[in-house]
């Protein structure tokens, strides 16, 4: 092998050092950043729908009980929302719904769960999104893009109410 073949191979893998340096750096910094929009939701949690005991942030799993959602820790123990009039309706089976609706002053919350979602998958309760109800759209406040820009889904939403007729948001 030459010399000027040694610097080559030399210089390859001192340049695939450093992109990989800065991959793992940029995904440090990207979960970094997921974190923190995920604990800033869930402090909004806290804030808009209280916890009789606890916080979201400790939450482990949400289950809906007859009509009454409850929320599970990881020692085992459980909470229900201060004011259990909060939660209206869910998808999903009540054991493990697909997405949770909450309402406080006229304003609807849903919260979307897949632990294998992009956010749900690193979340302790499999959150994978939390939304607003806007004008005539869902606001998402976690799937959020560099720009700072946030997806928008259509209003119309069908739901299970709490007593297990329809709840149709429009």
């Amino acid at each position: 092998m030459n010399t000027s073949t040694m610097r080559s191979t030399q210089n390859e893998q001192q340049m695939n050092d450093l992109i990989s340096a800065e991959v793992v750096s940029m995904d440090a910094y990207a979960a970094s950043k997921s974190e923190d929009t995920v604990a800033k939701a869930k402090g909004f949690l806290d804030t808009a729908f209280p916890l009789a005991t606890g916080s979201h942030k400790d939450v482990s799993s949400y289950v809906v009980y007859y009509q009454n959602l409850l929320m599970f820790f990881k020692d085992g123990t459980h909470s229900g929302l201060r004011d259990p009039r909060q939660f209206v309706a869910l998808n999903g089976h009540k054991s493990e719904p697909s997405a949770i609706l909450l309402q406080d002053k006229g304003t609807h919350v849903a919260l979307t769960f897949d632990r294998c979602g992009t956010t749900g998958s690193q979340d302790l309760a499999d959150i994978d999104d939390i939304q607003l109800e806007g004008h005539k759209y869902w606001i998402s406040i976690l799937n959020i893009d560099e720009e700072g820009r946030t997806p928008k889904t259509e209003q119309d939403q069908l739901f299970t109410a709490k007593d297990g007729s329809d709840y149709l948001l429009k």
